[in-house]
């Protein structure tokens, strides 16, 4: 006979059966040896389609044990209704015959395994595999959902690039692109599968595609030209990365603008020569064209070993330069507008210095920019003055936020981040849960063993509570022996199962102090967001309700808010 099913984390291994089978005797045999595995077993048996249909609409499950014939059943056609309804439940046939033919092509139709009720030695290792192998393909689920999403992001990131992007294989056949690539050459997506790299790059003089060292891991920067589909040539700068798959990527910007005005450029006046500021005078296109004896003398490099050469891939130390930073200050000077601002450069001899530089475009009568002029000087010392300033405010910033004895994050930073999950999941519409855990009967340790012994048994447990959580979680400790922890994307019921997991963790660890081994057991309340709550603190007083009912049924268990009487809650 079947009975309510219990609440989820209410007992240790809360079992949820459907049973397909005729004979009651035979039914309470089945839950009999589950329970007397470990399992706190809540069931529901049935006869027929119409009453195994019911219990699947009506009810969550965790196994379905059926028998393989029954009077107005059988367990290949509740096999059937259980793939139909489209639940992915491990599916169990208990058969008193059944013959090996019969058996194969159950377990062909997707039964997960079989076995006779005169012998149901299997039957408790059946289950318990079983269930963890559903446990697996729903992790796997899971996944594959996280890995499409992720992809599509992608996808979609790529498709809104204005750079164009391209990937080709080993041999340099292309294998797909962007809408700006295909804007880029003219060509449509499926015609520029069908080219190779070598149909469309046309580098300068000296350059080479080097596929080769991108697949030893060389990262490939270089300039060159592309034919596009209508005979033109388009001056384009080519970032280029071999990617985790083997095939290689390409990011494409097309400068072909910034070459043709390189051709207008003129000399600027070398008026600045005394000057003692770095002066260094380049094309629209970067490329240097003089530089004063100042800069000289800071960096080591002459004008014969800088000229025509970008201060990028010369003294500038491109790995270190700040991307956006480099993206921002070169559209700025592109727009006509002076740029200010610090950088890293790398000097001759490969030390490095920060300098304060302002850029600014040159433009000729007709208000086209024709040369650059950047006016440097070596702010090094302050900039080392300034990082010291900023590590003293990194260190003195991780105090105010850390519990200096178990280097957790003390309340006031956990209520600050608790604020900012419960704002973000009343917006995103996600469930956010809250473990407040006591350890029981502390004061006995300080009592008994010390109080250094105390904050030992403290950061142990803290220990053994960060080891047990998700990196998601967020653990503080909240004053004393009480911790909290916060659950995002994660439902009471689910935030039950870890709590006892997390209570079973800590029992199961001997903590050693000075002259003892402590057994410490928890008390934990449970919360979840709700509507009607104004803040953190409202989950906060709901889970320590729940933690106070825990230690008052006698400690070391879990409690949920939900479960608490309303006698119980006014207590608190």
């Amino acid at each position: 006979m079947s009975r309510p099913r219990p609440e989820r984390g209410d007992v240790e291994f809360p079992l949820a059966v459907l049973i397909v089978e005729d004979s009651e005797n035979d039914a309470l045999l089945i839950i009999h040896l589950l329970r007397k595995a470990g399992y706190e077993v809540a069931f529901e048996r049935v006869e027929t389609a119409e009453e195994m249909r019911s219990a699947l609409e009506k009810g969550t499950w965790d196994i379905v044990i059926s028998d393989y014939n029954l009077p107005q059943f059988s367990g290949p056609a509740a096999l059937e209704l259980l793939k139909s309804a489209e639940v992915d439940l491990p599916f169990i046939v208990v058969s008193g015959v059944i013959g090996e033919e019969s058996a194969v092509a159950l377990m062909k139709a997707g039964a997960h395994d079989y076995l006779l009720k005169d012998n149901l030695a299997r039957l408790v290792p059946a289950v318990r595999r079983e269930l963890e192998q559903a446990e697996i393909r729903k992790e796997r689920q899971r996944a594959e959902q996280a890995l499409r999403e992720s992809e599509e992001k992608y996808r979609m990131l790529v498709e809104q690039a204005s750079d164009a992007i391209f990937t080709a294989d080993l041999d340099g056949l292309l294998l797909d692109t962007n809408n700006a690539g295909c804007k880029l050459l003219g060509y449509t997506i499926e015609e520029i599968r069908k080219l190779k790299v070598d149909d469309i790059a046309n580098l300068t003089p000296g350059s080479q595609l080097r596929l080769n060292g991108l697949a030893s891991g060389e990262p490939l920067l270089i300039e060159g030209e592309v034919l596009c589909k209508d005979g033109a040539l388009k001056y384009v700068e080519v970032s280029a990365r071999q990617l985790p798959d083997g095939n290689f990527q390409g990011i494409v910007r097309d400068v072909t603008e910034r070459k043709q005005a390189e051709e207008k450029l003129r000399q600027l006046s070398s008026a600045v020569e005394h000057s003692p500021s770095a002066i260094v005078i380049s094309d629209a296109s970067g490329h240097i064209e003089y530089v004063n004896p100042k800069f000289t003398a800071l960096t080591g490099f002459t004008l014969e070993e800088v000229r025509g050469k970008i201060p990028l891939n010369t003294y500038g130390a491109g790995e270190l330069q700040d991307e956006a930073k480099r993206s921002e200050h070169w559209q700025t000077i592109r727009d006509g507008k002076e740029w200010r601002g610090e950088m890293l450069n790398r000097k001759k001899d490969g030390e490095t210095y920060w300098e304060a530089a302002s850029i600014s475009p040159i433009m000729n009568s007709a208000g086209i920019i024709t040369h650059f002029v950047a006016v440097s000087e070596d702010i090094t010392l302050r900039k080392e003055n300034e990082e010291k300033i900023k590590h003293l405010n990194a260190g003195l910033e991780k105090l105010a936020m850390t519990d200096h004895l178990t280097s957790l994050y003390n309340r006031r930073y956990f209520m600050q981040r608790g604020a900012e999950e419960f704002k973000r999941s009343r917006r995103t519409n996600h469930p956010l849960s809250l473990l407040m855990l006591d350890i029981d009967h502390f004061k006995r340790v300080n009592d008994t063993n010390g109080h250094e012994a105390g904050d030992m048994t403290l950061q142990q447990v803290a220990a053994a509570l960060k080891s047990s959580l998700r990196e998601t979680d967020i653990l503080g400790r909240m004053g004393g022996e009480e911790f909290a922890v916060l659950l995002p994307n994660t439902l009471s019921k689910e935030a039950a199962l870890l709590a006892e997991r997390i209570r079973h963790a800590v029992e199961s660890i001997p903590f050693e102090i000075p002259g003892a081994t402590l057994t410490i057991t928890i008390s934990i309340g449970v919360a979840m967001q709700a509507e009607g709550m104004s803040g953190i603190d409202d989950m906060l007083r709901n889970a320590d309700v729940a933690m106070y009912n825990a230690k008052h049924r006698g400690g070391n268990c879990v409690m949920r808010y939900e479960n608490v009487s309303d006698e119980e809650q006014r207590l608190r």
